[in-house]
């Protein structure tokens, strides 16, 4: 019997800007930071992939990179994780005019937040533009990335009669917001992106009559769960799906021993088998498994809004909320549970195809491919997003918006190769065993793996480095990571602005620890400077 070592096992969604190394005994062995876009692995797990081996030690530290890699595709790969990925982004580019015009106006305290409240004390209104502006941009996200995380943060939102109007309506900012930011980079008159500008009477018209999600005081319908539990889901059962086809002696009773199954991690796989009624399967590598993978595959690539443009404004909620999707799939499954326990057989991409379909036949959604076929062809037919890819097949972009470019470019190109190997990007723990389906071989699957990593991991000792890809300029790619970061670091000090307390915090040596903190510190300074014409410490502390 194989035993597993939970010092190549344990992972976390780390939501923080700073990691707690492995070096100082985190029990941690991976982690995924969606607003640094980095893969943090343990010194233990580096130090075993480095192995040139197949042993199990190696195996139990590839399922660990394995998980974190599938965090890094749910956030650039998936229509949602997409979306909401730009939105960090298209904050800071928005606010950025108004915040401008506070600094020209003389009116730079920080945080915005306090601002504003200490401009009613002393004016008795909030009849600043900037400050309404700002906050109702930032308030409006927030909102929608919580409640698509959770819904049962509906009920925190529902407490701020101030900010909060409706669900529909911070929807509807997020997706608008994040489309308007990435129409400048590659279609500047919308010639192809879902046409923004139409949407605003259509929704407002939904506000004048009451619709469910669309006025404050109507009830919303929630769901149980969010992508916090699909996410990390998906991303568990994928690895554990792995390790059991590399040893048989690996049950579902053993990794709940280990503590591998529990919490966070098993809470969508939970609702899963009550709202479906199927039994908990005693080995990870069967039907269930695939079907569950597969359900939160469809929950998390919603393609109504984005990629497609909007055909019910009604269902907008319902279409697009990753845990409504989640439950209503479950349902469907339910009627038919003899059936669809036992669907997923081969994991081919003709089943793919055929039975997604089927899922959003059930709840009358556009099937995943759908989306990625609208995507991939955008690369094509427009030549601003041809332009794009070339700079990303060298990885070599223009600095104007460059994390923006750097991640539709990546988006265009998991949908390029989803559309060909959907079953790989479903159910890549089973991929890659090579036990995945007669027609793909593991080579090709290791080749798509590798296109697809991560673009910043750590190495040993904890510094972050870009992943360097077969055959593109190594020279290329630093120049890359050193922009992005450039980008990145304003973008972080902007949200510092709008909403952290006290003075700013320069917590950035996680960039590389082999520079100290006073050389990170002027970094960021001098990029903040070059943003907003001040530094931040011309910023008056509320």
């Amino acid at each position: 019997m194989k035993n597993l070592n939970s010092k190549l096992l344990m992972t976390e969604e780390l939501q923080e800007m700073n990691f707690a190394s492995a070096v100082n005994g985190n029990r941690l062995r991976g982690s995924y930071n969606p607003l640094q876009s980095v893969v943090r692995l343990h010194d233990d797990i580096l130090k075993a992939l480095d192995r040139n081996d197949m042993s199990f030690e190696r195996i139990q530290a590839f399922s660990t990179y394995l998980h974190e890699t599938i965090h890094w595709w749910q956030h650039v790969g998936s229509h949602l994780g997409f979306i909401t990925s730009l939105s960090y982004p298209a904050l800071a580019h928005i606010a950025h005019r108004d915040l401008k015009t506070l600094v020209d106006r003389n009116e730079i305290y920080k945080p915005i937040l306090a601002y504003d409240q200490y401009y009613y004390s002393q004016t008795g209104s909030y009849n600043n533009i900037e400050i309404n502006r700002i906050l109702n941009y930032y308030h409006d996200i927030r909102f929608a990335t919580a409640y698509i995380s959770n819904n049962e943060n509906i009920r925190y939102m529902l407490k701020d009669k101030r900010f909060f109007l409706n669900i529909g309506h911070c929807f509807h900012m997020l997706w608008s917001m994040s489309i308007n930011v990435l129409s400048v980079s590659i279609d500047p008159h919308f010639n192809f992106l879902p046409k923004i500008k139409d949407w605003s009477p259509k929704f407002l018209e939904l506000e004048r009559s009451q619709i469910p999600g669309f006025t404050t005081d109507a009830d919303v319908t929630i769901s149980s769960l969010g992508t916090h539990a699909i996410y990390e889901g998906q991303a568990r059962f994928n690895q554990l799906q792995y390790l059991a086809i590399g040893s048989s002696d690996l049950s579902y009773e053993k990794f709940a021993e280990m503590g591998m199954l529990q919490g966070i991690y098993i809470e969508a796989f939970d609702l899963f088998l009550m709202i479906t009624g199927i039994d908990r399967p005693t080995n990870l590598n069967n039907s269930v498994i695939g079907l569950f993978l597969l359900i939160c595959d469809v929950a998390i690539n919603p393609a109504e809004g984005f990629p497609s443009d909007i055909i019910d404004y009604n269902s907008f909620i319902i279409s697009n909320d990753p845990g409504m999707r989640f439950t209503l799939l479950c349902q469907n499954v339910a009627v038919n549970k003899d059936r669809w326990e036992n669907a997923v057989k081969d994991y081919s991409r003709d089943e793919y195809v055929k039975l997604s379909e089927e899922l959003c036949d059930s709840i009358v959604c556009l099937p995943p491919l759908i989306g990625s076929a609208i995507a991939a062809s955008w690369a094509e037919e427009h030549t601003d997003v041809k332009k794009m890819m070339a700079e990303e097949a060298d990885m070599k972009f223009s600095n104007e918006n460059l994390v923006i470019r750097l991640f539709t470019s990546k988006y265009i190109r998991f949908q390029e190769d989803k559309l060909k190997y959907p079953n790989i990007f479903c159910w890549p723990g089973k991929s890659m065993t090579g036990e995945l389906s007669k027609e793909i071989d593991l080579e090709t699957v290791k080749k798509v793996f590798e296109k697809h990593q991560a673009l910043f991991t750590n190495v040993v000792g904890g510094e972050i480095r870009p992943t360097l890809y077969k055959g593109i300029s190594e020279e290329n790619i630093m120049d890359t990571f050193n922009f992005f970061y450039m980008n990145n670091t304003t973008y972080d000090m902007t949200m510092k602005w709008i909403t952290e307390m006290g003075a700013f915090t320069y917590d950035y040596q996680w960039l590389s620890p082999q520079y100290n903190s006073d050389d990170v510190k002027n970094y960021v300074r001098n990029n903040f400077k070059d943003v907003y014409s001040i530094y931040p410490e011309e910023i008056k502390i509320l």
